[in-house]
């Protein structure tokens, strides 16, 4: 609803009328009676939480929590009335400006029914309280509006509060997305892999980000949620990619491009998994070489080679097709068991950073396998996390594990 402003020229020294003014009394004096009992207390923090969907300005609310100051709790129960009364040098004094400041903060209070004025004939600001603190009568800035519209400002700033957690998450999530797709783009430029693919990756996450601003612009919650609904989509869409384009034997139409003989190095270097990858243009599989592995817990060198590990490893070797397989055929059917242990793109992606390819996908065949003797348990997600964060930590010994699994009973 809006108001227009009658002129009136005359000088009384008295503050002129307005239809907003009028509203505002109209609407106090019909909440008189039904307004409740309010903690003053609670008034700083819902203030701050409301600021913002009431377009109350930063300099009009820490002197409106001045004035605050100058009532008491009992002010907002019961049949009283918060009335203060300190004059406009003192608040000035109080905020560090000047008595113009506050009458322009004043004024904007004013104006979004947060207070209102309680005149003196003499129009000065006075009051009385009895001994026992209770106002006796008084003129100045009648704080009451904070008590009608309590319900009001708490629902306001409850729904900010809410969005704000809404926006934290969101933005939280965004980042983790982001991160997932920087970690497949930074590990297929890696391996010289290109195509529209993973252009549309970054296209996508992107694109969602751009959704959450404008609904962020809006404070549209609903809005905001729809969009953050996207994300899922979007990881699901960057494991798809890495499943498909990733690891494969030469290039095709793709849009993959790797590089004939491309020596991989796993992280950290001190234990690290290196191998020259066949993919030779002629078809024709390079002699293979066995990656040496840290050193196991006595101290003996581990080298092992792909038809080993499938050896070892039964419940990989049912997702390798050849019979003389390679590492890229590991890193393939490291890929579908990624999936099908319900391992999240993220984890994967960031072990890919982390390990390589080839520890990488050791690290998904000891998982699939202590999965299926049922060694593991929580679940193979949270298993396989944890081994990408020792070896964030650098604690990480696959020598050890492989050690362990070579000399296994099942396996002698």
């Amino acid at each position: 609803m809006s108001y227009t402003q009658t002129a009136f020229t005359g000088r009384t020294g008295a503050r002129p009328i307005s239809a907003l003014t009028r509203h505002i009394e109209r609407e106090l004096a019909a909440r008189i009676e039904t307004a409740g009992d309010v903690e003053r207390n609670d008034l700083y923090r819902i203030l701050d939480g409301a600021k913002t969907a009431i377009g109350l300005s930063a300099s009009a609310l820490e002197t409106l929590k001045h004035l605050i100051g100058y009532t008491r709790p009992d002010d907002y129960k019961g049949e009283a009335r918060p009335i203060a009364w300190p004059s406009n040098y003192t608040l000035a004094e109080l905020a560090g400006v000047t008595e113009s400041a506050i009458k322009a903060r004043l004024r904007q209070l004013r104006a979004l029914a947060l207070i209102t004025m309680r005149d003196a004939a003499h129009g000065r600001r006075r009051g009385q309280r009895s001994a026992t603190g209770g106002i006796i009568s008084a003129y100045g800035i009648d704080l009451f509006p904070l008590r009608a519209r309590y319900d009001e400002l708490k629902a306001a700033a409850e729904a900010h509060t809410a969005f704000s957690r809404l926006d934290k998450r969101g933005r939280q999530e965004i980042a983790r997305v982001r991160r997932i797709v920087g970690q497949a783009l930074a590990q297929a430029a890696d391996l010289r892999l290109t195509g529209q693919h993973w252009i549309a990756l970054q296209d996508a996450v992107e694109a969602v980000a751009r959704q959450a601003a404008v609904a962020r612009t809006t404070r549209d919650a609903i809005a905001y949620e729809a969009t953050l609904a996207d994300l899922p989509e979007v990881e699901a869409m960057v494991g798809d990619t890495i499943d498909r384009f990733m690891f494969i034997d030469e290039s095709d139409g793709s849009g993959s491009n790797p590089s004939p003989f491309i020596q991989v190095q796993t992280k950290p270097s001190s234990k690290s998994v290196q191998a020259l990858q066949d993919c030779s243009f002629n078809g024709k599989r390079s002699e293979e070489v066995k990656p040496a592995l840290p050193v196991s817990p006595s101290k003996s060198a581990f080298k092992t080679s792909p038809r080993e590990l499938v050896a070892m490893f039964p419940t990989t070797a049912m997702y390798v097709e050849r019979d003389q397989p390679g590492w890229v055929d590991l890193h393939r059917a490291a890929a579908r068991l990624r999936h099908d242990l319900g391992i999240r793109t993220g984890t994967w992606a960031d072990a890919l950073d982390q390990l390589g390819p080839d520890a990488a996908s050791i690290a998904i065949m000891i998982t699939a396998e202590r999965q299926s003797r049922d060694e593991i348990r929580l679940t193979p997600g949270a298993y396989f996390a944890g081994m990408v964060t020792r070896a964030h930590r650098g604690e990480l010994d696959l020598s050890k594990s492989l050690w362990g699994f070579r000399t296994a009973p099942a396996l002698q």
